[in-house]
């Protein structure tokens, strides 16, 4: 069973049977669940930590902008975690497109010799849709004259679509 349930479903009981936490961990519980009234008062006079920590919510609430500056922090923290998120998905789509690449490439040279112009054709694509269109069609090419179609084929399909 998780514990995460366990913990809530004791807590949740606490609260309606109006019963005494086990310990600073319910307390702590209750806290972040954000019970109110007598209750977390009387939770905050027994744990000191819990009572500091109500004290600077209520005075982070009543300035405005300690609060504004907070948010301007969180969204900016966000924002960074968005952009490295983004630059990695990014940087594996470009890892993924040249190694599909190289695959191509290596197997136009070995099968079909004379196909540096292609090579180099298939060099400069960069999206890893029609490559992907590319490789699962190019082992099937018994010429270089059918390698080229299916390279033309797949770049043209993928303009009309995007």
């Amino acid at each position: 069973m998780n514990w995460k349930f366990i913990f809530y479903f004791r807590i949740t009981k606490s609260i309606e049977a109006k019963t005494q936490t086990k310990g600073p961990l319910e307390e702590w519980l209750l806290y972040f669940n954000n019970i109110a009234g007598e209750e977390m008062e009387a939770i905050a006079m027994g744990n000191p930590g819990i009572r500091k920590a109500m004290t600077i919510e209520q005075i982070f609430f009543k300035n405005q902008q300690e609060r504004r500056l907070y948010e301007l922090r969180e969204k900016a923290a966000r924002d960074e975690i968005s952009m490295i998120s983004g630059a990695r998905a990014e940087g594996r789509a470009e890892g993924e497109a040249k190694g599909q690449r190289e695959a191509i490439c290596k197997y136009l040279e070995v099968r079909f010799p004379e196909s540096s112009t292609l090579q180099a054709e298939v060099k400069r694509i960069t999206d890893v849709v029609v490559l992907d269109k590319i490789i699962n069609k190019i082992y099937t090419a018994n010429s270089l004259d059918e390698a080229a179609a299916i390279v033309r084929e797949a770049t043209e399909s993928r303009g009309r679509f995007s």
